[in-house]
């Protein structure tokens, strides 16, 4: 063996050593939490593997927190706002990429400002003009109070999947009779599809785990979205960190439904510029 194969090979293993090193890291936070939702209570500090597995956590959570009805809350929100966010960002996204017209590019910028504008700095102005619209207190004014960023981001993915596009695509459907709806609803909408489902994932996971809106705007119980009906478990001297456990992990069970439905169409969004350059 040379010396140059010698260290290559310690430079591979190094790396190797380094990146298994850093997912046990990352994921010991999951792992304590999977081992917390098992364990009763007294045992959450004093044990770190549990005597003992117990699901009896899980059904605390699902029936003594009516967890169902929050988790049906939170889809409610959660489908409309993707819903009005994929049909904006999308038809806003093929207008900034494939359309020519006047002062195009500065109309763009300005449109993705609001992704600087931090949530917080919204919150009180947001909130006034919901009660003025007699939403607040209501899961269709949650929804539309997360649409505002949340547009201009996925209108800057959808811009640059849209323009990494062949344009030929487009001149070939003009040859063959259509007009520009009909380049994009028949040519360039069918490929958008990695970009749309790119964008339901970020908006999915940005919806389902928003903390701030939901318990602000929202105070009937009945009407709390996941997240909120999670941290009623959060008390001022004490935090019931085994049903907190389970709660979590029952939450993050959609997301994972989600990206598992849409993680091949997820990948080929997040690639298609690299690859089209």
């Amino acid at each position: 063996m040379t010396l140059y194969s010698a260290m290559r090979r310690l430079r591979i293993s190094s790396t190797y050593l380094f990146l298994i090193l850093l997912s046990m890291v990352m994921s010991f936070p999951l792992f304590w939490m999977v081992m917390t939702s098992v364990k009763p209570q007294r045992e959450v500090f004093t044990q770190f593997l549990p005597r003992a597995i117990t699901f009896a956590n899980f059904d605390r959570v699902w029936n003594a927190m009516n967890l169902p009805l929050h988790l049906g809350n939170s889809l409610y929100v959660a489908a409309l706002v993707i819903v009005i966010v994929v049909i904006t960002s999308t038809l806003a996204g093929y207008a900034f990429g494939r359309m020519e017209f006047p002062r195009r590019n500065l109309l763009f910028y300005v449109f993705i400002s609001a992704m600087m504008i931090p949530a917080q700095a919204i919150l009180i102005p947001m909130f006034s003009y919901l009660n003025s619209l007699g939403l607040l207190n209501t899961q269709i004014g949650l929804g539309l109070s997360m649409t505002g960023g949340s547009i201009a981001f996925a209108t800057f993915l959808m811009r640059s999947f849209f323009k990494a596009l062949p344009s030929e695509l487009g001149d070939a459907g003009k040859i063959d009779g259509c007009n520009d709806w009909g380049v994009f609803r028949h040519v360039y909408l069918p490929l958008s599809r990695p970009g749309i489902a790119t964008v339901v994932i970020f908006q999915f996971m940005g919806t389902w785990n928003e903390f701030m809106f939901s318990t602000t705007f929202i105070r009937t119980p009945t009407l709390k979205t996941i997240q909120p009906a999670l941290y009623q478990v959060v008390g001022r001297y004490a935090i019931d960190y085994t049903a907190l456990s389970a709660g979590l992990l029952l939450a993050i069970v959609p997301i994972l439904i989600v990206f598992m439905l849409l993680q091949k169409q997820f990948i080929k969004g997040m690639t298609a510029g690299a690859l089209k350059g």
